[in-house]
């Protein structure tokens, strides 16, 4: 074995004991986090983990797992790699354009399916005003997941896996973790009754959200920032939709139609992918 053979084993060895350090602090704490509730439960614990603001610190359990992960296992330069994705603001525009309006088309699709089923769509624009929605798409960047988790899933994480997996296994792999980290979350505050359809359906939803946050990621050269921007647009159009259209919601047909989506639209950027070998992540920066 030459020098350079052996530099890029031990490459690949700390890039895997990252991985492994990294997806243990996440889905940890993740679990502790639900550890909080069952002490609560029994009356063992002085706080109340259900506060806004134990929810908001929840969010970013993934970016506290990046930040301790690159410092253990790369030391200085694994966090200048991070930052620099996560400030990587140079984007083309059609592709920011796409990040921001694509989940809103997605919307649009979904509603116009649901109203040929027959749905019936009232809008409801009482507690809508154009300020309030504005501020709330960046209340949900900051508070409600895309900064706290982003810069662990596609900042630290998706590089990483890709290095070593390729795209289709490392967006699978993303995609369960990501789906493993929330399960405990939603268990905690009993967010969504978690039934076999759930789960199922919350499964594929994750591994098909990864696949398109893959593509993102690699057309965009590894930026973390345009993750961020992605994920909060695909929040905010599932919020949009709902609070101009509270029908859509409440329609049984809404799921699948949305999961049907979604995953024709991750199959779309599989190929995408696959067709184009050009779509390589480069080197850490």
């Amino acid at each position: 074995m030459n020098n350079q053979e052996g530099h890029n084993s031990m490459d690949k060895t700390k890039s895997k004991r990252s991985i492994i350090l990294f997806v243990a602090l996440a889905v940890g704490g993740s679990l502790l986090y639900y550890g909080l509730f069952l002490l609560h439960d029994r009356g063992l614990l002085p706080f109340d983990p259900s506060s806004d603001l134990m929810g908001a610190i929840r969010g970013y359990g993934p970016t506290f797992a990046a930040l301790i992960a690159a410092a253990v296992i790369y030391g200085r330069s694994g966090l200048k790699e991070l930052w620099m994705r996560v400030k990587m603001w140079r984007i083309s525009p059609w592709l920011l354009a796409l990040a921001i309006f694509g989940p809103i088309l997605g919307s649009l699709v979904l509603l116009l399916i649901t109203y040929f089923a027959g749905v019936d769509l009232v809008l409801d624009l009482e507690s809508v005003t154009l300020p309030k929605l504005f501020l709330i798409f960046f209340f949900f960047a900051i508070v409600d997941g895309p900064v706290g988790e982003e810069i662990g899933w596609r900042g630290f994480l998706l590089p990483r896996l890709l290095e070593n997996y390729g795209v289709i296994f490392a967006s699978t792999l993303l995609g369960i973790v990501w789906f493993a980290w929330h399960l405990p979350l939603y268990i905690a505050t009993d967010k969504f009754d978690i039934t076999l359809v759930f789960f199922i359906g919350y499964l594929l939803n994750n591994v098909a959200m990864s696949f398109l946050h893959t593509w993102f990621f690699l057309r965009s050269g590894g930026s973390a920032l345009l993750a961020i921007i992605f994920h909060t647009a695909c929040n905010y159009s599932v919020f949009l939709l709902v609070k101009l259209y509270p029908s859509v919601e409440q329609s049984p047909i809404t799921q699948p139609v949305y999961l049907g989506i979604l995953v024709l639209a991750a199959i779309l950027a599989g190929v995408s992918i696959w067709r184009n070998p050009a779509l390589r992540l480069p080197k850490a920066i």
